[in-house]
């Protein structure tokens, strides 16, 4: 099961597509770990499901294989309708290949996964989302355009299971964190998230469960998955609902749950003493990151911070390595 959501974030002069999921499954047993957010082999758009995972998964990979051998539809020549049209087709060509299954209830079966997909369309200059689910009439999948083209203003869509109301759960939620921040009307943030969050830390929904799954569409046709601290700012890292530490975390922005900004804790703000003994050969990027009283400069761009970040990793094990020898030589000498 699950519940997953999609928006378009407008804060100042920024605007982007939010996509964002929890991390359950179920079905005969319960995973808090399963990846139901996809990146496909082109980078303006995204895909996330709701429903049955032994439906879904399938489906999902043979959509993202078939891609991956299409040169066409990975380039930016292609279309976001193009996309969705060549995902309609394939996944109803699928499900009809099920077989040894109750007629009676085929129609059922093949419809019980149903999908968010949307991205940038460079050809509108809009974000554009729409709702894949398969019908008994047309025995296929179809897809209803969410976003419309006046979807500069706001838009918000939420996607569950109907079985379990958890769809109508959430729009409940949201209409009364907007009522009681007197938000009606007003451009969006991060509130459909904090829905989701509420949602997935409510141990009454057992379906719904888990970290959320994060990403964001840019206008540069791009997109960027984050992770995040679960089940509080003070919880582990967890990045496509899997827990990591500190230490081997992947290298990906991480947000706050408890107020849904990114963190940067693991960048130092500052640095107390920038030596070439140290650093070595990255003692002059260092430099050029830090200013003359060691902080870190604010025209740091995202890239140079990854940079950072494995710079400071590499150090820290390079000094733990160096620890260690220096005390097994001080324990020879002992002798």
């Amino acid at each position: 099961m699950t519940l997953c959501t999609a928006h378009i974030r407008q804060v100042n002069d920024t605007e982007e597509l939010v996509f964002a999921t929890d991390s359950c499954l179920t079905g005969g047993e319960k995973w808090k770990h399963g990846i139901k957010l996809f990146e496909l082999p082109r980078k303006d758009c995204l895909l996330c499901f709701a429903g049955d995972t032994f439906r879904a998964y399938p489906l999902v990979l043979n959509m993202v294989s078939s891609i991956h051998l299409d040169k066409y539809l990975q380039s930016p020549s292609a279309t976001l309708e193009e996309v969705l049209e060549f995902l309609s087709e394939q996944f109803t060509t699928l499900v009809k290949t099920i077989t040894e299954i109750d007629k009676e209830r085929i129609h059922e079966e093949r419809g019980s996964a149903q999908f968010l997909f949307g991205g940038w369309d460079w050809q509108k200059g809009l974000y554009r989302v729409w709702k894949l689910h398969y019908t008994k009439d047309a025995e296929g999948f179809v897809f209803d355009e969410l976003t419309n083209d006046n979807n500069q203003t706001i838009f918000y869509t939420f996607l569950g299971n109907a079985d379990i109301d958890v769809e109508k759960e959430a729009k409940e939620r949201f209409k009364k964190l907007l009522s009681d921040e007197d938000k009606f009307g007003k451009k969006l943030d991060m509130e459909p998230l904090r829905v989701l969050s509420s949602i997935s830390l409510d141990k009454n929904i057992r379906e719904v469960d888990g970290s959320l799954q994060i990403a964001k569409i840019y206008k540069s046709n791009r997109t960027e998955f984050f992770g995040i601290y679960w089940e509080s700012s003070k919880g582990k890292p967890c990045f496509q609902g899997r827990e990591y530490n500190e230490i081997n975390k992947p290298l990906v922005r991480y947000f706050d749950p408890d107020t849904f900004e990114i963190l940067e804790s693991d960048l130092p703000s500052k640095l107390n003493n920038i030596s070439e003994e140290d650093y070595q050969n990255d003692y002059e990027f260092i430099k050029d990151c830090y200013d003359e009283t060691g902080n870190l400069k604010e025209t740091v761009s995202e890239k140079e911070k990854h940079t950072l970040r494995l710079i400071f990793k590499d150090v820290a094990y390079r000094q733990f390595v160096k620890k260690q020898e220096d005390e097994q030589t001080a324990q020879i000498e002992e002798l």
